[in-house]
């Protein structure tokens, strides 16, 4: 899985690729430390090209939702596929974290300059 960072107007946008792991929740939850500690507190994950999320691991999205609220951030899920939404729902975490089906482009603002290297 790659994560891409990327600023825009509003938010800070993860834009994730692939399918996503344990070891790629463990890459996710530096970069939401890496955020949270320069007091980038409204973060979106980007899940337009995410493929297949595992079950066993999708409930690990709820600690991280609940890492960044203890920094009183938001952290919204954008950009989900009806299968990956699925998952995602059946693992419990439509109580956690909002999702959405649309792309994180529609509310988030236009992109700066300021576009980082995928990690």
């Amino acid at each position: 899985m790659t994560i891409l960072p990327r600023e825009t107007e509003r938010a800070t946008v993860l834009h994730m690729a692939g399918s996503m792991g344990a070891r790629d929740l463990d890459r996710l939850h530096r970069h939401l430390a890496g955020l949270l500690t320069l007091r980038k507190t409204r973060i979106v994950l980007d899940f337009s090209d995410v493929d297949h999320v595992d079950y066993q691991d999708a409930g690990e999205l709820a600690k991280e939702f609940e890492f960044v609220h203890s920094y009183r951030g938001e952290l919204m899920v954008a950009g989900l596929s009806p299968y990956v939404r699925n998952i995602l729902l059946l693992a419990g975490l439509h109580g956690f974290l909002e999702m959405s089906t649309y792309g994180a482009n529609t509310y988030m603002g236009p992109a700066s300059t300021q576009d980082l290297r995928a990690s």
